[in-house]
Order: structure tokens, then sequence, then C-alpha cells
């Protein structure tokens, strides 16, 4: 009953950070129990906070469950995001260096149906992922991650210039050609935008200083 309270608990500050309640809420704060619990982590917003990092394989609903269960954000460095459009996450403990992946089975929308086959698809869902046990909702890989210094939390590991476009690349996230460092843009020519533009000043003032 205790471990449900907390659930609920969870549940109530996942879906107010996200701003509903959702299916996805639901496997998230589940995902992030679970993960804590494997890793021996008890208190991630307190005096645990330091020893965790988290990486998620979504950016979707359960994403934000999983930051408000276990505090990690992405500007403290304490969570990745891995784009590869999966319902999975890994958690590891920096000090024991003990780290577990937990991934959403693929059987677990067909057994909420079967569970409840009067509700609509996402009822059932919303019900039944709150009562079925881990084993019936995941798996667990234990794994172990090469985190290197640039990657963690902390000050910057380091600064350059990129040499084609002059813009300031930090933690080594820049690549040596001929001698010269370029950010990965420049490097490979790949960017998620198309320039319309060269740079410029802001259209109009913001806040006076």
């Amino acid at each position: 009953m205790e471990k449900y309270k907390e659930f609920a608990q969870l549940l109530d500050k996942a879906a107010a950070f996200h701003g509903h309640l959702c299916a996805g809420q639901v496997i998230g704060v589940r995902i992030a129990m679970l993960g804590l619990r494997e890793i021996g982590i008890s208190d991630p917003l307190g005096e645990d906070r330091k020893k965790l990092i988290v990486f998620v394989e979504i950016d979707r609903c359960a994403t934000d469950a999983i930051m408000t269960v276990t505090g990690s954000r992405v500007g403290r460095r304490s969570l990745k995001i891995v784009d590869n459009g999966k319902m999975a996450a890994t958690f590891i403990n920096i000090e024991t260096d003990k780290a577990v992946r937990i991934v959403s089975l693929r059987d677990a929308r067909e057994k909420a149906a079967a569970r409840y086959p009067e509700l609509s698809e996402s009822a059932a869902q919303m019900k039944a992922y709150r009562e079925m046990p881990d084993i019936d909702l995941f798996s667990v890989q234990d794994v172990s991650v090469a985190l290197k210094p640039e990657d963690m939390p902390g000050s910057p590991t380091g600064r350059a210039l990129c040499a084609s476009c002059g813009e300031t690349i930090l933690d080594k996230r820049d690549i040596q050609q001929n001698g010269l460092a370029l950010c990965r843009p420049c490097a490979t020519g790949n960017t998620y935008y198309t320039v319309q533009s060269p740079l410029r000043p802001p259209l109009q003032e913001g806040i006076p200083l």
C-alpha cells in the first residue's frame, strides 16, 4: 500500500509537470521507479542526486515523467536524450558504476486491452499500466556505459572555436580536421536546419540592461 501511495504521488507530480495525465506518464513513472530500485538509488531528489545519470531513448511523454521522478535535467547534464524512438531508459549510479537499461515490452498494449476489453484503448492502458506487475511491462538489461569526463556534470571541460563558422564549441564536441577544430555541422555538412540568412543582430531590443 505504501509503495502504491508513493507511485500515486509521483504520478500526480509527473502529470502536473507534463500538463496532463496519459499512459506515457504512467509508464515513465514506473520505468523511473524500477530503474532507481535496480541501481540502488533511494533519494534521487536529495542525497543521491549527484550519483545519478539517466539516458532516455525517446522524446515523448514518458521522458517528462522520468525527469520528475529522478530529478535529472538536461541542463544539469544528468539527463541525456538519445532519440532512438524507443520507450527505453538507462539509469546509472556513477558512484557504484551499476547501470541498467529498462525497456517497455512490446506486448504491454495487448495485455492492457485483454485486461480491460470494455474500455477504450487509452483508458485500458491508463488503468492497466497502474496495476500490471513490472514483469508484464518491462525487461531489464544490465549494461555498462562509458561516460567520458566531457559528458559528466560540472563546468565545461574545454572550449574551442570553429575554424569555419567561428562559433564556440564546448565540452570537446569539436571535430579535428587537418589540424583545425570544426563544429559538427561544418565538419559533416549535416544540420537540423537550413540557413536562410547569414548571422545578423536581433530585430529589436528585448529586456533593457
